[in-house]
């Protein structure tokens, strides 16, 4: 592998976080190409194309595209990458992306990648550089991914301010179902229920807790729609856990059992707290 600052990396797919990427990168290596249909991004990159084939000479190639996208992708990529190129990914589900990479051809690397960040907006025009500060950045290997694939995964991962994390595409999917793609579920159900009271009034009175709790509501429906279908199995298993608690404080509701209730709440403070501290430790 390249030294990262004389690497010529192309980024598939410019929407937010392929953007942001470009941007935290710019001036960190040798020469970033783009390519989308959309050439909204193409102040982000040095070149810019909407054809595959322009990758043929990079180091490294990363997919930034909906989940079936780089499913699709995939294939296409592994036979126009030229001899040892890296390729990697920006999926929230890793099962899937791992296995496709696992098939790609013996002449490239492979490491599967997900950054623990993002908005609720979307496009090329929400980037931001400094999206991936301080964010956990997972990383997965196939069986034959060398050791310099992944040490040069991870000084790409600092080099944008993030944190890297080993873990196995099982392992990954089980948690991200849990702390990412259940609180968008959360988020939809919470509007959804809030818009089919039809009560004009909810929306006067609607302020920063609603507008928090329901945030996550606003992301791309491709996307989001991708990783949860993608995911299936773990995000059900989630909700239901989620449905146990809900079951939980509902029955302590309508038992009219304040001092349990309290105990409840307390211990989700507590809970959040500790989270909290622990991700300052991890930032450190």
């Amino acid at each position: 592998m390249k030294a990262l600052n004389e690497t010529h990396l192309c980024i598939i797919g410019t929407g937010l976080m392929g953007s942001s990427l470009a941007l935290a990168l710019r001036g960190k290596v040798r020469h970033l190409h783009g390519i989308d249909p959309d050439p909204s991004a193409t102040p982000h990159f040095d070149t810019f194309s909407d054809a595959l084939h322009s990758l043929y000479n990079a180091d490294v190639i990363v997919l930034a595209t909906p989940i079936r996208t780089i499913l699709e992708l995939l294939p296409q990529v592994g036979e126009l990458a030229a001899d040892g190129a890296l390729i990697t990914d920006l999926g929230s589900v890793k099962a899937p992306i791992m296995a496709a990479m696992a098939a790609l051809p013996p002449r490239v690397q492979a490491v599967g990648g997900h950054p623990m960040c993002g908005k609720e907006l979307s496009g090329a025009s929400a980037a931001d550089p400094r999206l991936y500060e301080g964010c956990t950045y997972v990383l997965c290997a196939t069986e034959r991914t060398s050791q310099a694939a992944l040490n040069f995964m991870e000084k790409l991962v600092r080099a944008i301010g993030a944190q890297p994390l080993h873990l196995t595409p099982s392992a990954h999917d089980q948690a991200v179902a849990q702390v990412s793609h259940l609180p968008y579920l959360l988020s939809v159900a919470l509007m959804l229920s809030a818009a089919e009271a039809d009560d004009e009034r909810l929306w006067q009175l609607a302020a920063s807790g609603f507008r928090d709790m329901s945030r996550l509501a606003s992301s791309d429906v491709t996307m989001m729609g991708d990783v949860v279908t993608s995911n299936r199995a773990a995000l059900l298993s989630a909700l239901e856990r989620y449905a146990e608690q809900l079951a939980k404080l509902q029955a302590l509701l309508s038992a009219d059992d304040e001092a349990a209730l309290r105990t409840k709440l307390e211990r989700a403070r507590l809970a959040r707290q500790a989270w909290l501290d622990y991700r300052e430790r991890w930032k450190a």
